[in-house]
């Protein structure tokens, strides 16, 4: 995976145990591998679903203000049609979700992410917008003037500056490993060895 991701190194001495084994046994670990990365990419794939931590803590929901604002929005889909952005937490585009894959060669397995903002989701962390100026559509309604969709048949351009601003993003990690994913990986490793034991694989 690309270095701009958060990297968690798993030291397991049961999991190493188990994994020695296979290996010695004169197992394929490759296939071993690639069998536990699978279960561990379906594993960060169920945290995105579940909105949940590795340990099972629940991500920290949206502000408020937040949550009404995009409540309010809709997403292009590529039919052409629109509907509601989804509610849940680090899926408005689906683009994190879509981008965790997994990777395995013989002697280890890995899940993670390329995109250069991953980190700071998993992490946590704050984002400075700097000052910048861009034309805004508004309308009037009597007295008030009133920003306005792009449609408005009577929307004017205005020039507006936002000053700097800090956003706070709070950690919701979806990296990680789990007791779950620990007897997953075991279960995994024991199917191996006794089919190599049994004469099964090789």
């Amino acid at each position: 995976m690309a270095d701009t991701t958060p990297f968690i190194t798993i030291e397991d001495a049961q999991i190493n145990a188990a994994l020695s084994r296979v290996a010695e046994a004169g197992g394929e670990t490759g296939a071993l591998m690639n069998e536990i990365q699978a279960a561990m990419l379906f594993s960060v794939q169920r945290r995105f679903e579940t909105e949940s931590a590795p340990d099972g803590t629940p991500w920290q929901r949206h502000a408020p203000r937040t949550a009404k604002a995009r409540a309010k929005r809709k997403t292009h889909g590529r039919s052409g049609g629109t509907g509601p952005i989804t509610p849940k937490l680090l899926r408005e585009t689906n683009r994190l979700y879509k981008s965790i894959s997994g990777e395995a060669t013989k002697t280890e397995a890995s899940v993670g992410t390329n995109l250069v903002y991953a980190a700071i989701h998993q992490t946590g962390g704050t984002v400075t917008q700097y000052p910048q100026s861009r034309k805004v559509k508004f309308r009037k309604v009597g007295t008030q003037t009133l920003f306005a969709k792009k449609a408005h048949k009577r929307a004017f351009e205005k020039p507006v500056t936002f000053g700097e601003r800090t956003i706070v993003i709070p950690a919701r990690p979806y990296l990680g490993f789990s007791d779950e994913d620990r007897a997953t990986i075991l279960v995994i490793a024991e199917n191996h060895y006794s089919a190599i034991t049994d004469g099964g694989l090789s």
